[in-house]
């Protein structure tokens, strides 16, 4: 069953660039949102799945019809046409653009934030790039989906303060003691820990150190320090 299954998609989605990854666990409706970007794209469509979270790291081709509304309008049209593939609920509260730039060969790119009830998701972006036409040729990035059924719909809340967490970064980290600038915090909801728990990142700079940017990764509810890593 997995080989027919497998061979089904790979026929919907024939083409020489394709990469099918957990082909078996697609849903109706995401077979179907594959089927129309591949009969809108043609000959020029192909995708990439990120392998820890099967949603697609990268699609390219003629995605969409040439438009005269603004990229915004056209992104977040696309967004809703694949929400299925993403598993997202509703692309206009679950995604944030943040950036909006044009690159030197005059492609218009727009970047969304994954949000979770308002708040961030640790590492999960999307850049969708468009021509001056508003045809859209390149998504790209890692999204987590069905994260309200992962969390059981009900946002999270910290037990820890804000400046219980710095202090704890600055006792975790080598690049602790005196800071050249105010330990900067955000919240996010990390995605990869089992339960997507709420989350300080506290962010560190010394230069006195040779690594002297870092970011401390801190459990909200517990205070226990996830990771740490130089930025």
């Amino acid at each position: 069953m997995r080989i027919i299954t497998v061979l089904f998609i790979a026929a919907i989605l024939s083409s020489s660039t394709t990469t099918v990854k957990a082909a078996e666990d697609l849903s109706g409706p995401e077979k179907r949102v594959l089927q129309q970007l591949k009969k809108e794209a043609g000959a020029t469509f192909a995708i990439q799945w990120h392998p820890s979270t099967n949603t697609p790291s990268l699609i390219t081709g003629d995605l969409s019809e040439p438009s005269k509304y603004p990229p915004e309008w056209i992104a977040y049209k696309f967004l809703n046409q694949t929400k299925a593939l993403y598993g997202l609920r509703i692309p206009k509260i679950n995604m944030q653009i943040i950036e909006m730039n044009e690159t030197p060969d005059h492609l218009v790119q727009v970047r969304f934030q994954h949000v979770l009830y308002k708040t961030a998701v640790w590492g999960d972006e999307l850049v969708i790039q468009m021509n001056q036409q508003g045809v859209i040729n390149r998504v790209e990035g890692k999204l987590s989906p069905h994260l309200e059924e992962k969390t059981f719909n009900r946002p999270m809340y910290a037990a820890i303060s804000k400046q219980k967490a710095i202090a704890i970064a600055l006792t975790a980290s080598q690049a602790g003691g005196t800071q050249d600038e105010a330990p900067k915090v955000d919240m996010y909801y990390h995605p990869s820990i089992a339960g997507t728990p709420l989350i300080y990142v506290v962010s560190l700079k010394n230069n006195n150190f040779e690594q002297s940017h870092q970011k401390v990764l801190i459990h909200s509810l517990s205070g226990r320090v996830i990771e740490q890593r130089n930025s």
